[in-house]
């Protein structure tokens, strides 16, 4: 969240931010609303002045005229209320207006369109390459029974899936290893949050009010969780963190639930996706001369699950038009799919600075008896599951129809080659 103060003496930085996100929106609004709350500010400290002058003459007042001046009191104990009305009313205003204004872009973010490419950083690992025309990941996955789509969809409906046999254990596998990884390579405490999560979370990972559409909402105020990244803000809502305590480095393993309403991707068959899918999320808290280099180091750690796993990616940054709403700068992931001749995304990691800090009100202190400053926070998938998965089966198939798992699960499956007699 934009702080009111930086909007107004800054708005120009505001305008061009938000020309580079190409975001219709203007602050307008915001700049005449902070003005006439000014104005009110104004008045009601001259009421208060005024009125607590007229309280200091009441003893002197003869009783015969203290009727008359008892009047003067209340009018003036009313001046005073109907601005302090005005003053809440426009920060109401202000509040609303305030949420739905996006980060502020960092200067090193490229300058794009929504039609343009992101920049690409660097490629790891050779593509697969193939004697035979390699099958879609869904395909593949039917084939070995570990992918069942029509009893997903029977179940659920469209964009559901059902996992069975060695398909449900590749997923497990996958998940354990993510952890192992984070927790034991790259120091990371894991957090299991609750599925569901209420308003105030919602709104200072910055899911809403934008992304209000996009979710499941139960009874009660509560929704089922979009990312790990909203219960990782929400638990350190209005935390102060003392010296030393920072940085916070927690991973969490959560399924996730998206609507996906009016979504255009072509990604839309088998794993790729999904309104329900696993996610493992790395999440830092940091001071904030320290988050830029944690971005590079966390982009490092969602990096080495893929090389691990000896999958080809890329690392692209995106563009002004493409980056999330919290987000300063962002770098995503992408998976090499050979059947399907193109990249696809597994994780976005991004720097948020004290966007979301500023939403929740999370602060830290450089000494005892500092003035305590808004935190940094960053985020990444470390990896999306699903299509990780999805990228195994379609890089490690073979002419057979089996396929071949990569090393470093080979512990956690208990086995080096999935074939269908597998999950008969």
């Amino acid at each position: 969240m934009l702080n009111l103060d930086f909007v107004c003496q800054h708005p120009q930085i505001v305008r061009e931010a938000l020309r580079k996100r190409h975001d219709a929106r203007t602050i307008d609004d915001i700049l005449q609303l902070a003005s006439q709350r000014r104005a009110y500010a104004t008045e009601c400290d001259g009421f208060y002045v005024e009125l607590k002058a007229l309280k200091g003459q009441i003893s002197a007042v003869p009783i015969a005229e203290r009727d008359l001046f008892n009047v003067r009191v209340k009018v003036m104990s009313e001046e005073i209320r109907r601005c302090e009305l005005q003053i809440a009313d426009r920060d109401s205003r202000l509040h609303f207006l305030l949420l739905n204004l996006p980060n502020i872009p960092h200067s090193s973010v490229p300058f794009g369109a929504a039609n343009d490419p992101d920049e690409e950083i660097h490629r790891w690992g050779e593509r697969a390459t193939f004697y035979f025309d390699p099958q879609a990941h869904w395909d593949v996955g039917t084939h070995l029974g570990m992918l069942d789509i029509e009893r997903g969809s029977r179940i659920a409906g469209s964009r559901f899936v059902l996992l069975k046999g060695m398909g449900a254990r590749l997923e497990r596998a996958l998940i354990t290893f993510m952890l192992d990884v984070h927790t034991r390579q790259h120091d990371y405490t894991e957090i299991l949050p609750p599925q569901l999560v209420n308003r105030a979370a919602m709104f200072s990972a910055g899911q809403f009010p934008k992304f209000e559409d996009q979710v499941y909402q139960c009874t009660d105020e509560l929704y089922l969780n979009p990312t790990a990244e909203v219960p990782l803000v929400g638990m350190h809502a209005g935390d102060i963190f003392a010296e030393g305590e920072l940085p916070l480095r927690y991973v969490s393993w959560t399924t996730a639930y998206r609507r996906e309403a009016g979504s255009s991707s072509r990604q839309t068959r088998g794993l790729l996706r999904l309104h329900q899918f696993n996610k493992v999320e790395l999440f830092q808290y940091v001071a904030p001369s320290e988050s830029y280099g944690a971005l590079s180091q966390m982009l490092q750690h969602a990096e080495t699950i893929l090389q691990q796993l000896e999958l080809s990616y890329r690392v692209v940054a995106l563009n002004s038009a493409h980056l999330p709403f919290s987000a300063a700068k962002t770098f995503d992931i992408e998976v090499w799919m050979p059947a399907q001749h193109e990249y696809v995304e597994v994780s976005s990691v991004s720097n948020c600075e004290a966007f979301q800090a500023q939403r929740a009100c999370i602060k830290y202190r450089a000494g005892k008896h500092a003035h305590a400053h808004y935190v940094h926070t960053l985020n990444g998938s470390g990896l999306a599951v699903g299509r990780t998965m999805a990228a195994i089966l379609e890089t490690y198939q073979q002419a057979d129809g089996s396929v071949v798992v990569p090393k470093v699960l080979r512990p956690y499956m208990q086995t080096s080659l999935l074939v269908p007699s597998d999950n008969a």
